[in-house]
């Protein structure tokens, strides 16, 4: 099969940010399959260009480990206004080097997501001029997470818009991809049929945890303190993260504290805030690191002991959740300190290995009693090696996607 995505912020792993994509194609690639990702070469994490153009182009074939990446040259961005002209930009460019290049080796199956909606309504459209499947992956569910937030009201001219939009897009699908593990309710709520939905997570690459490059600059730091608490990721309201620095705060002058430091590794727009709280209480058990690269997280996450991850309770996961993070925790070994409540944590709630704390407190006195237990980190790692091999693993997920596109060409005689 010829696969093309078009995902405005696919990253590949020597870049920051998310991978699905690229570990999705990796693993189709592995079956045989041809994939072909249009992706803006503009690093929305670190606000800079990471491809060198040729005078008068503005996009790039590049192969990176057997996955095709046409990168598309757009605007630079740091604020809101200039974001949206950049969204325009790659839905304009994106739609006419796809048209261009269907003459010459158009798709099987054409795969929208929706980071933004208007990439997936080019991939619906280039569909249809190559006459190809189309699958629409719904990453958030605009605008409904806006109005369960209450961000916007459910009778706004641009919520009825993105309704139409949506709605549309679902119509005009052969299949509709979820990540969040209650969203398959939401999208039958819209009067789509149930077997036209797929769960398909975010997950890990098993792999990665097992043969990864040793990087000097992360020894230094993370070998320099004793017991390593770490979270990896954003930095931003929906992350909530303050909880991490309160539980630093009642940790730093505690008795029987094995000198427990606290690693935030990541950026974001809270994050000056949760400087400044640091310093407020005048903490030196907590460290703050900028984002690095996917392919250097298993190496990080090997010489901790601890991770954290914070899920607030909020309209926001009303559909559930599915943190990249949280699968790269548990492919690490790492027993996971949750900042929850019982009814936001789902499919997660009794797995062995993560620890759910509901108050500064509770938070505080589990991190310390875990970091005097050897015996659980190494028997709870072994728990959640097998529970995310078994569940979340990319060459899994893989497989549970390409064998709904053979049915769909097969079914369709494309």
């Amino acid at each position: 099969m010829k696969i093309w995505i078009f995902n405005h912020y696919s990253t590949t792993p020597n870049h920051v940010g998310g991978t699905r994509h690229y570990d999705l194609a990796y693993e189709l690639i592995k079956k045989g399959h041809e994939v072909t990702i249009f992706a803006s070469s503009f690093n929305h994490f670190q606000k800079k260009e990471t491809i060198n153009y040729e005078a008068n182009s503005y996009s790039k074939k590049v192969n990176v480990n057997g996955v095709n990446y046409v990168w598309i040259k757009t605007i630079k961005y740091n604020g809101t206004l200039k974001r949206i002209f950049n969204i325009l930009d790659y839905t304009r460019k994106a739609y006419k080097i796809a048209k261009d290049e269907i003459h010459n080796n158009g798709p099987d199956i054409v795969l929208g997501s929706s980071i933004h909606p208007l990439a997936a309504f080019i991939g619906y459209r280039i569909s249809r001029k190559a006459e190809s499947a189309f699958y629409f992956e719904e990453r958030d569910l605009w605008p409904q997470t806006f109005v369960d937030f209450g961000k916007i009201s459910k009778n706004n001219p641009i919520s009825k818009i993105l309704y139409s939009l949506e709605k549309f897009l679902y119509d005009r699908s052969d299949k509709i991809i979820v990540l969040f593990d209650k969203a398959s309710k939401y999208v039958a709520s819209r009067n789509v049929e149930k077997n036209k939905i797929i769960y398909l997570p975010n997950g890990v690459n098993i792999e990665n945890y097992y043969n990864y490059k040793k990087d000097q600059e992360i020894s230094n730091l993370m070998n320099s303190f004793n017991y390593k608490v770490v979270y990896t990721g954003s930095h931003g309201i929906a992350n909530h993260l303050e909880p991490l620095i309160e539980a630093a705060n009642l940790l730093q002058n505690k008795e029987g504290n094995l000198d427990i430091q606290f690693i935030l590794v990541g950026n974001g727009l809270e994050k000056p805030k949760l400087i400044k709280l640091a310093k407020k209480y005048s903490l030196k058990n907590v460290t703050f690191v900028d984002s690095i690269p996917k392919e250097k997280i298993p190496f990080l996450l090997s010489l901790a002991d601890l991770s954290f991850i914070s899920i607030k309770k909020s309209p926001l996961y009303k559909w559930g959740f599915s943190m990249n993070k949280l699968y790269d925790y548990m492919a690490s070994g790492l027993p996971i300190i949750m900042y929850s409540s019982k009814d936001v944590v789902g499919n997660l709630k009794g797995v062995y290995g993560v620890n759910l704390a509901e108050s500064y407190n509770d938070l505080a006195k589990d991190i310390l009693t875990i970091s005097y237990d050897e015996m659980y980190k190494n028997s709870a790692g072994d728990s959640l090696k097998k529970f995310v091999r078994e569940s979340y693993s990319w060459d899994k997920l893989a497989l549970k996607l390409e064998s709904h596109m053979i049915e769909d060409i097969n079914s369709n005689n494309r």
